[in-house]
């Protein structure tokens, strides 16, 4: 059974999963304006570049927005329609964004729009009516699909979401005529729009938590803000009291967070190294273009022969990784080195638990396979920023590297520039080195410092400087 959790401030909202006792997914959201992913907008064309088959579109932000040119069109589209299709600088466009700005790039955007219900999901440029996989009952399948074509309009689509599985056609009828209504206005708004203007704006994490997380194993949604957690029980119709009784508004002193045991597990989620319940550890490591997860054997030393024991890390370690990637919102390029495994039918099975491990993420994630030197790659659906780009910003003093000279090779650094300083005679007189005080340590050994004198024939006196970065360093002229 799974417990959703909100925790609510002006500043921020925190979601939480919690199912058989232990953290499964989390999201947080800042109640600013970067979270744009699923806004509609009124677009206007500002360049096209047709060697990049792409488009930058003015959507009333700071940044123009990326469109392949691909998307203007709807997914049925053929290229002869595409073809004779002329676009011009200054067109305006309706355009969803798929992607979040980033730092130094723009949104990317498609116009290919989708709207999210509750029980559907409206795709006014394809006609197609798709029921979720997961509904495995034909029967079911076949009565959502003849409910949906009853009130689909011709030249739109409709995808059943997991959650309809055996609600009632009211219900549905309700959710999709609902979706109608909200494309209709979205219309209308496009028509009246003199200049690029956000037209729709995707729900806040409260109401997506309840949208896509609220599922028939939901045995509790808590949430400890009164204002949301009334916003939430609107959602739920007078015919689904079973559901609202799941709903809960936490008033206790302990802050929620705190009194499951969240916030401990949310430090942890930062951490480089994540220890496995046998004594194994993965270390995760960002790149610019993609992540790279290194599994060790830790402590882990096995019962049996080496084999055995690689495989039982590797299959640990696969399970853990999956709900890593879904708990800090991994996504883009990721490169897994598992410890190598001679056997190929062990190999594949590495590869079974991946996929069957990933299948409950909401987002989408494709293995890929694993090469010989048994790295498996993986794609994840990038959306929006992930935990570390949303909570962290650049170190001021390692500038984002995660590393520093060491007090020895800034030791080295003060030498060469005394002798070069020295000797093109850049300072006169005695010295005065300004420097932190681990570097300090090494230049006021007696002996070290004594020659280093004797060598540039002055004496050198020592200040310990206030700078937290220990690659600062200053050489001036002394004077009393």
């Amino acid at each position: 059974m799974k417990i959703l959790l909100a925790n609510v401030i002006p500043e921020e909202t925190r979601m939480a999963v919690i199912e058989d006792g232990r953290l499964r997914d989390f999201s947080v959201e800042r109640h600013d304006e970067t979270h744009i992913v699923n806004h509609i907008y009124k677009g206007v064309i500002q360049n096209i570049l047709p060697a990049m088959q792409a488009a930058f579109v003015n959507v009333g932000r700071k940044k123009n927005a990326f469109l392949y040119l691909g998307d203007l069109f709807p997914r049925a589209a053929t290229k002869e329609e595409i073809q004779q299709t002329h676009l011009s600088v200054g067109q305006s466009i309706l355009v969803q964004v798929i992607k979040e700005e980033q730092a130094m790039k723009g949104a990317k955007v498609t116009a290919n729009v989708s709207i999210a219900g509750r029980y559907a999901v409206l795709m006014p440029t394809v006609d197609y009516i798709g029921v979720s996989k997961k509904i495995r009952d034909e029967g079911e399948r076949d009565r959502l699909r003849r409910i949906t074509a009853a009130v689909k309009p011709t030249g739109m689509g409709l995808i059943i979401r997991t959650v309809a599985k055996g609600v009632s056609e009211a219900e549905l009828l309700a959710d999709i005529r609902y979706l109608l209504g909200s494309w209709s206005s979205i219309q209308e708004r496009y028509k009246l729009a003199k200049k690029p203007k956000l037209l729709y704006r995707e729900a806040d994490l409260v109401m997506r938590m309840v949208r896509d997380y609220f599922t028939h194993d939901v045995k509790q949604i808590i949430i400890d803000d009164k204002d949301s957690y009334e916003r939430v029980c609107q959602v739920f119709s007078d015919n689904e009291t079973m559901q609202r009784s799941c709903l809960s508004w936490y008033r206790e002193e302990t802050p929620l967070f705190e009194k499951y045991d969240i916030e401990a597990e949310l430090h942890r989620l930062m951490d480089r190294q994540v220890a496995l319940p046998s004594g194994g550890t993965l270390i995760f490591d960002h790149t610019e273009a993609l992540t790279v997860i290194d599994v060790n054997s830790g402590k882990y030393t096995g019962n049996s022969t080496l084999e055995e024991t690689i495989f039982f890390v590797n299959k640990e370690a696969a399970v853990e990784i999956a709900r890593q990637l879904r708990l800090r919102d991994i996504g883009g390029i990721i490169i897994i080195d598992f410890i190598d495994m001679s056997k190929a039918e062990r190999r594949d099975e590495i590869l079974r638990i991946l996929e069957r491990e990933t299948s409950f993420d909401s987002a989408k994630t494709r293995i890929l396979g694993m090469t010989a030197l048994n790295l498996v790659e993986i794609t994840r659906k990038k959306a929006r920023q992930g935990l570390r780009q949303v909570q962290y910003g650049t170190c001021d003093i390692c500038g984002g590297s995660g590393v520093l000279y060491s007090p020895e090779s800034v030791y080295i650094q003060i030498v060469r520039r005394l002798r070069h300083m020295v000797a093109h005679r850049l300072v006169s007189g005695d010295l005065l080195v300004s420097a932190h005080k681990d570097v300090l340590a090494l230049l006021s050994d007696k002996k070290t410092k004594s020659a280093l004198e004797q060598e540039l024939a002055r004496t050198i006196y020592l200040e310990e400087s206030r700078h937290p970065n220990r690659e600062v360093f200053s050489i001036l002229s002394y004077r009393e």
